[in-house]
């Protein structure tokens, strides 16, 4: 088995959209920082994709990341689906429409997330990051103000020595866990997820166009929005336990709660599922300590917000930027950057919290359910 060693100021675990943005944002700040990504799955942009992927509505105040990024022109040349606006029926069997016209920040964006993600490593390694894919850490040490990750891809080690460590590997959060940080689960929020083709000319009878619909039902809450590859994606958000229990995940039982509903059920109509009924995560999480000696997470690392909120991607973007700063910081001599940030995300989490009651509160109408009954205690700070 072959080996070789590397060297850099800053190393990354996890290409994701917080990875990019931080090494992005790092670069932006110091060009002179050597920066490498290290992920475990290869290149997206080499390999044939045969499965499919939720995709995300962000809102539109994300242009203003964009812009601060320096990424922006290269996002608008993607030509990503507008979206004017989100509806619901939230809290009653009506369904109200937020228009997007009345934001500031004009219209957000319908994104094929395999493409968004292709766009955030092409603008990484734009900027001189180096970004090895199909490595896996297998271990990590801290000796004298320096990191030593050991790493293997197809039978070839390698010893990166490193200044700065990031931990951007989403949920599993699995550099800070090895640190001794602690993730801390408010829910056990999941998301079953079905994909409907579209053909072309068919008709909205509901009005919404691409835009994302939620429907609340006595168990948990409707996702729906089109996606840019002619897909409709539909998605219902419940707690892992409850999911189990009425068998969601069996596409008889999916299709037989989603004919149940009002306006979920309407985008359906004539279209055919294109996969059987998966499940992802989708539980708000934190880490009780998200920077350690030399090294910080970001990202979904750090926190993860439910999906009503619709910011992952916003908060990653904006979080990024903090943690550059943070990371300069250090890597000068002053750790105060560090306690910043800590302070940053914890607050950002706690107005999550608070904002993320309010809203469940609205819904009254299943209010002796389980689900809704864990939802309206839902606590609004951190312990």
């Amino acid at each position: 088995m072959s080996s070789k060693k590397l060297t850099y100021d800053v190393c990354i675990i996890g290409a994701g959209v917080a990875g990019c943005a931080t090494a992005i944002a790092l670069k932006n700040k110091a060009p002179h920082l050597s920066v490498a990504i290290i992920e475990r799955t290869c290149d997206i942009r080499y390999k044939n994709i045969s499965s499919q992927r939720i995709g995300e509505t962000i809102p539109p105040q994300t242009s203003q990341q964009l812009q601060q990024l320096g990424i922006w022109d290269s996002f608008m040349k993607c030509n990503f689906k507008q979206s004017f606006g989100t509806s619901a029926s939230w809290g009653s069997c009506q369904l109200y429409h937020n228009e997007y016209m009345y934001s500031p920040y004009g219209y957000g964006w319908h994104l094929d997330r395999l493409a968004f993600d292709e766009f955030m490593i092409n603008e990484t390694q734009k900027r001189g990051v180096s970004i090895h894919f199909e490595n896996s850490i297998t271990s990590s040490e801290n000796e004298d103000k320096f990191w030593y990750l050991k790493t293997i891809s197809n039978q070839e080690q390698t010893l990166i020595k490193s200044r700065f460590i990031i931990d951007a590997t989403g949920k599993k959060a699995a550099f800070s866990s090895l640190q001794k940080s602690i993730k801390i689960k408010e829910d056990q929020m999941v998301g079953i997820y079905c994909f409907y083709d579209i053909p072309d000319h068919t008709k909205d009878s509901l009005g919404l166009g691409t835009g994302t619909c939620v429907e609340t039902d006595v168990n948990g809450w409707w996702y729906s929005s089109i996606l840019p590859n002619k897909k409709l994606v539909i998605s219902y958000m419940t707690d892992a336990d409850i999911a189990k229990n009425i068998q969601i995940r069996k596409t008889y039982n999916f299709t037989k709660f989603l004919s149940d509903t009002t306006y979920t059920s309407s985008r359906t109509i004539n279209l055919k599922s294109s996969i059987e009924p998966k499940i992802i995560a989708a539980h708000t999480q934190y880490l009780n300590t998200v920077i350690g000696n030399g090294w910080l997470a970001v990202g979904d690392a750090a926190s993860s917000y439910d999906p009503i909120s619709s910011l992952g991607i916003f908060k990653s973007l904006i979080m990024s930027q903090f943690a550059a700063y943070a990371t300069f910081d250090f890597l000068k001599g002053d750790d105060t950057g560090l306690k910043k940030y800590q302070h940053i995300i914890m607050q950002d989490y706690k107005g999550y919290l608070k904002k993320r009651q309010e809203y469940y509160a609205q819904e009254k109408r299943y209010i002796n359910s389980l689900f809704w009954e864990r939802r309206h205690q839902l606590s609004t700070i951190t312990n």
